[in-house]
């Protein structure tokens, strides 16, 4: 009589799965993301089970020689991915059973698909974080090779969205240098979380099998060490919610960027201008150029987030131990990664290629009294009259200014002591926006010699 239940763990069933067990319960046209580093465990697996004398060396060259025939196949794009084998684990188990017969069974020996499906992902966000690591340094470098180009281009900083102070174009791009920058950290430190192999811890409880060196697989597969628990080990996916913790936080520093340059490249702004490449047009408006580009950086923020709320409510009410709902971990973190992976490229694009409005920028700055703050601080450098007092009195010079329809600097000696007698004529020497970029010479500040400096520090950390 035909067997008809499932070939990896039927043994205990009278019936076949259902048509929608099979429809959920598979995973394979997800999972099969993992298949480069499902054959490399597999091909360590078998070093170690060769190790332990647990196979000959004869059949662990027949299974190494056929793993090497798989990842030629799927290299070349030749593999089939099976719906009747439910996931990645048993697609690359049947293939090799294909191969060389039941030997392949030999494979799975002390080891449960719980530790081997934690073992895949966590290889697989190893390899990812090293590549975004690489496209955050290109990043990095575009940042500086801009901010290089234009320490001396004065624009307004801005607080609450309104003219703050002015500073350097070239300070806010480092600043964003600097947020990427401890996105760099956050992933170089997840790899040193990471870095620890489940693999060898059975279903939860551990293997007979314990001349299967726990210490050799962790690193032939490029682990520190192997993981301290086995139940920990098994239903672990903090590595996961930190990887799209990491994301989260990264696809939020490219949403602010972006958000910045779409309020400037409006009309109102024209403080920067997108290239075509870069923006669609409108389907009834024939003069409309939308930034589209960084409204869907903007926008796609939001889907990242979700992958991570999506994975914390699937982990938050599970007992300890697997349970099959974690097969739903893949999905968000396959999905952010692609995300961020475009992301990565398109705001490289987006600060390559932005042209910016020099003139307007330094316009702007002279706008909405930026100066106020080094009138203050004047007052309290020069006079025996506390920031406090300082500030109440220039803010009435700014209510001055502004009844007059002047700029700060345009108010006469005269003027400005009628409401501060003890103002000389020193104080025009921070009035300008200049003057007030030149002062800013405390370390990090947006004074051009600080930035410059700023910039070869930078260099160093890349």
């Amino acid at each position: 009589m035909k067997k008809t239940t499932n070939l990896v763990w039927g043994g205990r069933f009278k019936k076949e799965s259902s048509d929608l067990l099979k429809k959920i319960n598979n995973s394979i046209n997800f999972d099969y993301q993992l298949v480069f580093e499902d054959i490399q465990l597999n091909k360590s697996y078998a070093k170690s089970l060769r190790k332990s004398k647990i196979i000959s060396d004869k059949e662990f060259k027949k299974i190494c020689n056929a793993l090497s025939e798989i990842l030629l196949e799927v290299q070349n794009k030749n593999f089939k991915f099976s719906n009747d084998h439910e996931d990645i684990h048993m697609n690359v188990e049947m293939a090799l059973k294909k191969k060389i017969g039941r030997l392949a069974g030999k494979i799975h020996t002390g080891k449960s698909r719980n530790d081997q499906v934690a073992t895949d992902l966590k290889l697989w966000i190893k390899s990812k974080l090293k590549e975004i690591i690489l496209k955050l340094k290109i990043i990095q470098k575009t940042i500086i090779r801009s901010s290089e180009k234009n320490v001396d281009v004065i624009m307004p900083g801005f607080t609450h969205s309104q003219n703050a102070q002015p500073i350097s174009y070239s300070h806010y791009l480092m600043s964003f240098f600097e947020m990427f920058e401890r996105d760099k950290k956050r992933a170089k430190q997840l790899l040193e979380n990471i870095n620890e192999c489940p693999l060898g811890s059975g279903a939860l409880a551990g293997t007979n099998f314990c001349e299967i060196s726990r210490e050799f697989l962790a690193k032939d597969l490029g682990f520190i060490k192997p993981t301290e628990n086995s139940l920990d080990s098994v239903s672990d996916r903090d590595f996961a919610i930190e990887f799209l913790s990491m994301l989260s936080i990264l696809s939020m520093h490219f949403s602010r960027l972006s958000e910045d340059f779409i309020i400037w490249s409006s009309s109102a702004y024209e403080l920067i201008k997108f290239p075509d490449k870069l923006c669609t047009g409108s389907s009834i408006m024939p003069q409309k150029k939308n930034p589209d580009a960084a409204e869907l950086v903007r926008s796609k923020c939001g889907r990242i987030y979700s992958s991570l709320l999506n994975l914390l409510i699937i982990q938050k009410g599970l007992p300890t131990g697997y349970s099959k709902d974690l097969q739903e971990d893949k999905e968000p973190v396959f999905d952010a990664y692609e995300t961020i992976n475009l992301l990565l490229d398109i705001v490289n694009e987006m600060l390559a290629s932005i042209k910016i409005n020099k003139k307007k920028m330094y316009d702007l700055a002279n706008k909405g009294y930026t100066t106020a703050t080094d009138i203050a601080d004047w007052i309290v450098k020069n006079t025996k009259i506390t920031f406090r007092e300082a500030h109440h009195i220039t803010g009435k010079i700014v209510l001055l200014a502004e009844k007059k329809n002047k700029l700060l600097s345009e108010l006469s000696l005269m003027e400005l002591k009628s409401i501060e007698p003890k103002i000389n004529e020193d104080i025009f020497n921070y009035l300008s926006i200049e003057s007030s970029i030149s002062k800013k010479k405390s370390y990090g500040g947006t004074e051009f010699n600080q930035i410059k400096k700023a910039i070869k520090r930078a260099k160093k950390k890349i």
